[in-house]
Order: C-alpha cells, then structure tokens, then sequence
C-alpha cells in the first residue's frame, strides 16, 4: 500500500502491530510503530495493550512494564482493558503482589476493577497455592458489589481440590447456588475428581446424585472418574452396568473410560474380566488401545507371572504401531528376571536401550 502511495490509517497501522505481536515478532512491531508514529501516528489504548500482550507472551515483564508506564506519561487514561491486560500479564507470571497494587491504583484513578479483574488475580493467587487469600479476595469483591461468576468459583474449587480441601470445594459449590451461579460440568467434573482422588466414594456417589437433580447432563469424563470410584470401593459390578447407561445417553466411550476400567478390574483381581473388556473395547466399540491401555494389561498379567500372556500383548503393540515405552521395558524386564528367565530379559534390556531408554 505504502509502495502504492497510500497511506496507512491507525486502524491499518494498529491491525499489523497486534498481528506481529501475536506472532512473538516484537521487534518488528516496534520498528513499525517507530515508523508510524514520525509520520504522525498516535499510539492508543489497542496499541499499547497489542504491544503488552505480546510482551507477556514473550515473558519479557519489564518492559511489558515499561511500555504500560510509556502509555500513562503519554497521557492516556486507561479504561479497564488496558488495566486488566496488565494485571493479567502479572497474575499469570506469579506477581500477585504488584496486580494487587495495581487494582488499588485503578481504583483511585476512577477505573474500578469489574468481574475480569477480580477473577485475574484470583487465578493468579490459586495457581501459587494461596487459595486462602483467593477466597478473601473475592469476599472483597462481593463486598464491593462485584459478582463473582462461574468462573471464579471453579477457580477457587480447583485450588480447594488440589489442596485437599474437599470440604471448602464442596462448600463452594453450595456457596454458588446462594449467589446465583449455576455449577457447570467443569465445577462437578473438578470437585467429583478430587473426592475421587481422595477415595471420598460416598461423596463422589453423592455429588453425582446431586449433579444429576440440578440438571447437568454428565459427560464421559465424568463417567470415568464415577468408575474410578467405583473401582475403588470394589463395587465393581455397578461399574460394568454403567456401560449401557452411558450408551443410552448416547455418550462416545473412549480409551480412557476402558483404561479406568480395566484398570479397575485388575486392581480388584479379575484380571480375566480385564482381559475380556480389553478385547471388547477394540472389538465392539472400535477404540483403539494406546501404550498406556496395554501397559495396564502387560503388568496385570507380568504381577501373576503370566508371562507369555505379557509378551503376546507386547508383540501386538509393535504390530499395531503402538510403540511400548520406558515403563513397558522395566515390567517385562523384570517379570523375566523373576521367572528366571534371564536370556529374555536381558534381550529387552538391549532392545531398550537401542530405543533410546534409560537402563535401571
């Protein structure tokens, strides 16, 4: 346009900048607005959060900083965007502490934090495991009138989760009801996963029951975490009798449903019922099995000494492309060495360390 004659307008000028910026071609970017600005471009708001984001992704904070401080001596008064594109950038890189400062600044400068805001920072505070604080934070914000919405809550029923703190997650979800906010299927699958991985069977049946009452329809990793539970507590026939459940609801089965499964299966020593859902999954419901689905099978069958069992599983993941990995070397080396068999083993210790892994 420019070799035409033409002359590029601010919208052109601001398109090109944030399409270099997403790219992570920063120096091209500042070498146009260098360009743009000696012919009498004005830099705004969409320019300097283009150049901020890019900065951020680039992890460069100083000078995201820096160039947010250019904006400010240059006049503009940011509205919330800008604001929260900066406050992003520091919640997602760990400085809490300056996005809290900068939510007080935008306050006194008339700009107050909305929804997105508070939401930033409380991300930021859970991922380095402050959920304590996160949860104040967003006291603070109901306080101020701003509504935390679906998002804020699963963001601190995740922190609770991964704390271990299932009773807060589980209270949060009834917090949500209280405040208008409808659960989805990211808050259920994330609160029934933490009971789950803290074997709290009961709670998982029950927020299950519960989930289905207020209407959520569960998807198929919901399902998964349910047989995992199940599994658990060796109730295992309920977990068989969800397969025709889940085809009634018209649900996809996929291989990590039958990896839960089996899994299950073999933990609670049917390894003959395992073995039969291992085939009827291939079989029946066309999923295709992955090097973890037959790593479950091959050390179910290595931990009863059924070796010839492991090694015909083990020859059919080369047949079928699926390629073992470190774990599948050091079941079956070791499954030969128990059963004496030390010329096997020996034979897959050299095939595993031609592939490029690690001797034990």
């Amino acid at each position: 346009m420019v070799n035409d004659g033409l002359e590029l307008d601010g919208f052109t000028y601001n398109t090109i900048i944030d399409g270099y910026c997403k790219q992570g071609k920063i120096q091209n970017a500042d070498n146009l607005l260098k360009d743009a600005t000696y012919k009498g471009f004005v830099p705004d708001e969409f320019t300097y959060c283009s150049l901020i984001n890019g900065l951020w992704q680039e992890g460069d904070i100083d000078r995201a900083m820096d160039v947010f401080s250019e904006a400010l001596g240059k006049g503009l008064k940011p509205s919330i965007v800008l604001y929260n594109t900066v406050i992003r950038g520091l919640s997602q890189h760990g400085l809490i502490l300056q996005a809290l400062q900068l939510m007080n600044d935008m306050s006194e400068n008339g700009c107050n934090p909305d929804t997105w805001t508070f939401n930033l920072v409380i991300n930021g505070l859970c991922k380095m495991g402050c959920v304590s604080d996160a949860s104040k934070l967003m006291n603070d914000a109901i306080s101020k009138g701003c509504l935390p919405d679906v998002f804020t809550f699963n963001t601190l029923i995740d922190g609770y989760c991964k704390q271990l703190n299932l009773d807060d997650a589980i209270e949060g979800v009834s917090s949500m009801w209280s405040h208008g906010v409808t659960p989805d299927v990211i808050t259920y699958t994330t609160l029934l996963n933490g009971l789950c991985k803290a074997a709290r069977n009961e709670d998982v049946m029950e927020t299950f029951r519960v989930m289905l009452e207020k209407g959520c329809a569960p998807n198929i990793v919901m399902y998964s975490i349910l047989v995992e539970s199940l599994c658990k507590a060796r109730k295992i026939s309920e977990t068989l009798d969800l397969l025709d459940e889940i085809q009634d609801k018209g649900l996809a089965l996929d291989i990590v449903y039958f990896g839960t499964l089996i899994n299950g299966l073999c933990d609670n020593g049917d390894l003959d019922g395992a073995y039969k859902l291992f085939r009827r999954a291939e079989q029946e419901f066309k999923v295709s099995h992955t090097t973890s689905s037959y790593n479950i099978m091959i050390n179910a069958f290595c931990g009863k000494l059924k070796v010839g069992m492991a090694q015909k599983l083990f020859s059919e993941m080369g047949e079928k492309g699926t390629n073992p990995d470190s774990y599948t070397y050091r079941v079956m080396i070791d499954r030969f060495l128990r059963v004496g068999n030390t010329d096997f083993g020996y034979d897959f210790l050299i095939e595993k360390i031609e592939k490029g892994f690690l001797s034990f």
